[in-house]
């Protein structure tokens, strides 16, 4: 029993550094400046973290990928008012370790040997990664925009008041 659980946090250890270090590789790729690089890493593993945590309480792929997608963009927002720079790049790196490549690769093979129930199967899968994550960072995105709204709207009051 403490051999299961030592192997289940060795394994949860090493996909969060392999989700920090996927999402430096493609901070280089994007040419994002180095000293954002440990952000964006850190942001792989939030992303990463988030969707493991989800996955063990919430059955299905949809609901955990929703969830790891708004951790991910919550962290990106707030990561571009710090570091005073655009949240979409600090969101694309970051949620690299959620995109579904795995399963679109299954499906597109799936459907050059002609094997459309699983072609079916994981594309249907890949469709509710793909989902999760955009609603994720949809509703994250519109809190954000919706906090910003407020607190010029609230700012524009205070000096109207003056």
């Amino acid at each position: 029993m403490l051999q299961g659980a030592l192997n289940i946090m060795k394994q949860t250890i090493i996909q969060l550094i392999a989700g920090a270090f996927g999402s430096a590789g493609y901070a280089l790729v994007f040419h994002l400046r180095r000293r954002y690089i440990p952000l964006v890493m850190i942001g792989g593993v939030i992303g990463w973290g988030c969707y493991l945590l989800a996955a063990a309480h919430f059955h299905g792929i949809f609901l955990p990928t929703l969830i790891a997608g708004f951790a991910t963009d919550l962290y990106a927002e707030i990561l571009a008012r710090v570091c005073r720079a655009p949240s979409t790049p600090f969101f694309i790196t970051s949620a690299i370790p959620l995109i579904p490549g795995g399963t679109l690769y299954y499906c597109m093979d799936a459907i050059v040997r002609n094997d459309l129930d699983k072609a079916g199967y994981y594309g249907q899968t890949t469709l509710l990664y793909a989902l999760g994550i955009a609603a994720g960072m949809a509703i994250a995105w519109s809190l954000c925009d919706f906090q910003r709204k407020m607190a010029h709207m609230s700012a524009i009051k205070s000096a109207s008041q003056k």
